[in-house]
């Protein structure tokens, strides 16, 4: 039999942060490891991945998710694996990704869990394969309808989400804009994501830059993070653009959204729709957009990014750093290796 742990540690909730979290918000518990019961599998946990709204829900105010509550296990998608029980197919040894949280092992039902095969990287399924991949196909597909010739802007173009926005982009025949806040990542953006131009909004002049990036005007914005960065592209709009609101990281990390202005008066000048936007509000779409981007990855076209940090205990401390820009695609920490799984020996 494989050897498993006696005891899994585990994040969870102590204190809520007033703006981005420290090593104070969080405490590890650590707790037995129970065994599964029929129906299901434990799962150790390999890879964890951060997202924006961790922070989010890390606060106790109106959002689009719910808070955590003081003493809950910080929730997250992981890569794991099956060490013990057989559940629907699942047996140890399976490779899953599933929304397990901070924690070095967990009891999971195969309704959690999606199977990995060894076709891609193991990061791949966390990023590319899932929410940051997913959410930009998914948007896309299903409201921003790009075309051939005309001008898409995407915020925070070498963020998880953006950069798969600017590659779909460019694969769907558009110019690419992007935009970020650092010279090195648009760099990034332009020589390895394939992006026309990345304007750096950090440096001044930004919006005459970004008028002059975008000649014709913008036809689609594809927006991650609202905020005066977000509100400037409103003056670049051309006639019928769409603006594609896929997060508001500016706002809804904080509890005064009127802080996230909105250039209504260009909206309404340039007779604009807004379409809000939420992977998590069309599962059913989850299946095909995988598929496409599998597709598209078995193909060498989309090209994946992510940063990765090892060690359970540097989970806080990594969220901290995506939350401050100093990362450059999907954040991932590494809990551990996979085990070898040891077959019983029928004699």
């Amino acid at each position: 039999m494989t050897e498993i742990a006696e005891y899994s540690r585990q994040f969870v909730l102590k204190t809520r942060p007033v703006d981005l979290p420290g090593d104070e918000t969080f405490a590890i518990e650590t707790t037995p490891i129970v065994m599964p019961g029929p129906g299901q599998v434990l799962v150790k946990i390999l890879i964890a991945a951060l997202s924006p709204w961790q922070n989010q829900r890390l606060k106790d105010f109106k959002n689009y998710t719910k808070p955590f509550e003081i003493g809950e296990v910080i929730d997250c998608d992981v890569l794991g694996q099956v060490v013990a029980g057989e559940a629907d197919g699942l047996v140890p040894g399976q490779l899953v990704t599933g929304r397990l949280g901070w924690r070095e092992y967990a009891l999971a039902t195969p309704d959690q869990l999606l199977r990995v095969t060894d076709e891609f990287p193991d990061t791949m399924w966390l990023t590319a394969l899932s929410s940051p991949g997913l959410t930009a196909y998914c948007a896309l597909d299903m409201f921003g309808r790009p075309m051939p010739g005309q001008t898409m802007v995407v915020t925070s173009a070498a963020g998880s989400v953006g950069g798969y926005a600017v590659q779909l982009g460019k694969l769907a025949g558009m110019r690419v804009v992007g935009l970020s806040g650092n010279a090195d990542k648009c760099t990034l953006v332009t020589e390895r994501l394939g992006a026309d131009v990345c304007v750096n909004h950090a440096e001044p002049g930004y919006e005459e830059r970004l008028a002059a990036a975008c000649p014709d005007g913008v036809h689609l914005f594809f927006d991650t993070t609202g905020g005066t960065v977000a509100d400037a592209v409103f003056d670049t709009l051309a006639k019928y653009a769409k603006v594609l609101v896929v997060g508001r990281t500016v706002s809804n990390n904080s509890d005064r959204p009127d802080l996230d202005p909105v250039n209504m008066r260009q909206l309404w000048a340039r007779e604009a729709s807004i379409q809000g936007f939420s992977r998590y509000s069309y599962p059913e779409r989850w299946g095909f957009a995988r598929e496409r981007m599998m597709d598209l990855c078995r193909q060498g076209l989309i090209q994946t990014m992510d940063h990765l940090v090892d060690g359970f205990e540097k989970t806080p401390g990594a969220l901290r750093d995506m939350l401050t820009g100093r990362c450059t695609g999907k954040v991932l920490v590494r809990y551990g290796a996979a085990t070898p799984i040891e077959k019983d020996n029928p004699a």
